[in-house]
């Protein structure tokens, strides 16, 4: 199944990174699924998540995010992610189930074909590639 990886380095004025910055980090860890969806014509916007929190992340972290694509539904899919910090210990699991959306009428539409087809691939999914190589044919 396609999925994407995240690195960065976790920031905070403090030693110990806060839950909602981790929250943010999983956001981040995102775009290129909002940014695919958009490329196919729909929104993808978040309709549910569920995190756990399994270990503290301190200042100057390096963490490493890793976000599958896990099923597809009519009008949804969902997406594991991942973030494990330096040790390779798991510090973040959340399930996210995002619904996809005309974007001019904003109502639920079905997911793409495209998208659907990510779940039959085993690849990192890289948006920007994707575009370059379909506008070089």
């Amino acid at each position: 199944m396609a999925y994407t990886e995240m690195k960065i380095v976790a920031e905070t004025g403090k030693a110990h990174v806060n839950n909602v910055a981790l929250f943010g980090y999983l956001d981040q860890a995102r775009q290129e699924w909002y940014h695919y969806s958009i490329m196919n014509g729909v929104e993808s916007v978040v309709v549910h998540v569920g995190v756990s929190y399994k270990k503290e992340v301190f200042n100057q972290n390096k963490l490493s995010i890793l976000t599958t694509l896990e099923r597809i539904g009519n009008t949804s899919y969902t997406l594991k992610q991942d973030i494990v910090n330096h040790l390779e210990e798991l510090v973040v699991s959340a399930e996210v189930v995002l619904t996809t959306i005309n974007r001019q009428t904003r109502m639920k539409v079905p997911v793409p074909e495209a998208i659907r087809k990510l779940l039959e691939k085993d690849m990192i999914l890289n948006a920007s590639r994707i575009k370059e190589n379909n506008q070089a044919k």
